[in-house]
């Protein structure tokens, strides 16, 4: 505890600040959209964390914004009921092999797919319905929200999420949207249960691999925490086309950043 207190008082007002602000930006993007990884890792990097580090602790540090929204979304999730149940359990089995393959590999392996992982993920939310409805029309207008595609596709991506987790909520609401879930603020709802699930598997793993430096993180939780109550309330208000467009926007920012990174 000793270390603990030395290490976050070591840190200057400067950088508790910055990483508290960051914190609070990464709530908010994580409660509305997701994809604060791509804040927080970088401004980790930043304060002198080694990549892997960062990473780990980005996970703890984020995780806020995400948990803290989803009593917002309490009616959306009640009327999934065991749909919802269903993907949790696969998301945060495949959440747990993503966390401990980073544990026994190096991160700069995903690191280097981050910017074309998030520009696939980003066209398939821009194009989300026609791709749904195409599917849809092969399987006499049924949705693939129950089908072992469905099911597949979140876990492939839930083990990309439990290893790094760049971009992870654009590309759980694109695979939503595609699999049948028009509803922004239901696929909102799964979306942000689903990777607080994965993110505490992942924290629990990090934690035992000695990878989360916890100074930087508590600062970060606490404005992240703050940012993300903040974003969930106000999200509801904001017409769910234009919420749509700015994930886009967002998506695809966040993919120019990493190729020219």
């Amino acid at each position: 505890m000793e270390g603990l207190n030395a290490e976050f008082w070591g840190m200057t007002p400067l950088v508790i600040g910055y990483l508290f602000a960051a914190g609070i930006l990464c709530g908010a993007i994580n409660a509305v959209v997701g994809g604060a990884t791509l804040v927080g890792f970088p401004v980790l990097i930043s304060v002198g964390l080694p990549p892997n580090v960062a990473n780990a602790s980005n996970f703890l540090a984020t995780v806020p914004g995400y948990a803290v929204a989803i009593p917002f979304y309490m009616h959306e999730l009640r009327r999934m009921g065991r749909r919802a149940l269903l993907i949790i359990a696969v998301s945060v089995i495949g959440g747990g092999l993503g966390s401990v393959i980073l544990i026994v590999s190096p991160s700069e392996i995903f690191i280097t797919l981050t910017p074309y992982l998030l520009l696939v993920a980003t066209l398939l939310y821009a194009f989300g319905g026609r791709i749904n409805q195409f599917f849809s029309q092969r399987r006499n207008g049924e949705d693939m929200k129950d089908s072992m595609m469905g099911r597949v596709s979140i876990f492939t991506f839930s083990i990309y999420g439990g290893y790094f987790g760049a971009g992870l909520g654009i590309i759980i609401l694109s695979i939503l949207k595609i699999i049948g879930y028009h509803d922004y603020h239901e696929s909102n709802a799964i979306k942000n249960l689903m990777i607080t699930a994965v993110s505490l598997l992942s924290i629990a793993i990090f934690i035992a691999g000695g990878l989360v430096s916890w100074p930087e993180s508590i600062v970060m939780m606490c404005g992240s925490a703050l940012g993300g109550i903040g974003a969930a309330n106000y999200a509801r208000r904001i017409p769910q086309d234009m919420l749509k467009t700015a994930i886009v926007v967002l998506g695809l920012s966040f993919s120019a950043y990493y190729f020219l990174k």
